[in-house]
C-alpha cells in the first residue's frame, strides 16, 4: 500500500489520544511539539500524563472509550493495549472522516506516523510504508549522523535573513539567487566546527545585510 506523504498543521487543532500508557504518552507528547490541543482518554494514565494535565498541558478525560467521545476532533491517535477498543476507534473515526493512527492493528490506520530526525525547523520523515520499521530505525540512524544539529543553527539564521529579506528584497528570483548561495556556501562547515560568530558574518555579507544584523550567537 502506497501512503500520500504529508505534513499536518496541527497548531491549536483539537486532537485526542485514546489510551493511558507508555506509548499513548509517547504520542501525547508528540502532539504536544507539534501545538496541538490534546486531551488523552482512559480509565488510568502514566503519572507523566498526569504530571501534564497538572501542568494545564493537556486534557485528561477518565473513562472507557464511547463512539461519541471522538466528536469534534481533527485527528485521533488510538493507543490502548486492545486491539478490539483500537480496532473500534478506527471505525467510529472513519465513519466521522476524522484522521486516525492505531497503534495495532496498524493497518486500521487512515495515516501511519513516520520515522523522523528533527533538527529545529528540520525535519525529515521516512516510512517504509508499514512493511518494516526495523528499517525505518536503521535508517533515521543514519540520518541522524548525517544531519547534526548544525542544520538547527543554520535554519535559524536562515529565518533571520529570510524575514530582512522580504521587507527589503522585493524581487523574488533576487531573493532566490541569495538563499542558493547561502545554502552552497561553507556556512554549515564553519557551523559544524563551533564558528557561530564567523558563520553569521558569512551569511550577512552574502544576504548583502549589515554587520550584526543578526542575532548574535556565542562565539
Amino acid at each position: 500500500m502506497k501512503y500520500y506523504p504529508a505534513y499536518l498543521d496541527l497548531r491549536d487543532r483539537p486532537c485526542l489520544v485514546i489510551g493511558g500508557g507508555s506509548v499513548a504518552e509517547r504520542k501525547a507528547m508528540l502532539l504536544l511539539e507539534a501545538s496541538a490541543r490534546v486531551s488523552v482518554l482512559s480509565p488510568q494514565f502514566t503519572p507523566r500524563l498526569h504530571e501534564l494535565a497538572s501542568a494545564g498541558s493537556i486534557v485528561l478525560q477518565l473513562k472507557t472509550f464511547e463512539p461519541a467521545d471522538v466528536r469534534g476532533y481533527f485527528l485521533v491517535l488510538a493507543a490502548t493495549d486492545s486491539p478490539e477498543v483500537n480496532i473500534r476507534v478506527a471505525r467510529t473515526c472513519k465513519e466521522q472522516n476524522i484522521l486516525v493512527n492505531v497503534a495495532a492493528p496498524p493497518e486500521e490506520s487512515t495515516f501511519i506516523v513516520p520515522s523522523v530526525v528533527e533538527r529545529g525547523d528540520l525535519l525529515i520523515a521516512l516510512s517504509t510504508s508499514g512493511v518494516s520499521p526495523a528499517l525505518s530505525r536503521a535508517i533515521r540512524k543514519d540520518l541522524e549522523q548525517r544531519y547534526g544539529p548544525e542544520y538547527a543553527s543554520f535554519l535559524s539564521m536562515l529565518a533571520g535573513v529570510r524575514k530582512q529579506l522580504l521587507q527589503t528584497m522585493t524581487n523574488q528570483q533576487a531573493r532566490r539567487r541569495v538563499f542558493q548561495s547561502i545554502v552552497d556556501s561553507d556556512i554549515l562547515e564553519l557551523l559544524r566546527q563551533g564558528n557561530y560568530r564567523m558563520a553569521e558574518e558569512k551569511m550577512e555579507k552574502l544576504a548583502g545585510l549589515p554587520q550584526a544584523s543578526l542575532r548574535r550567537s556565542p562565539a
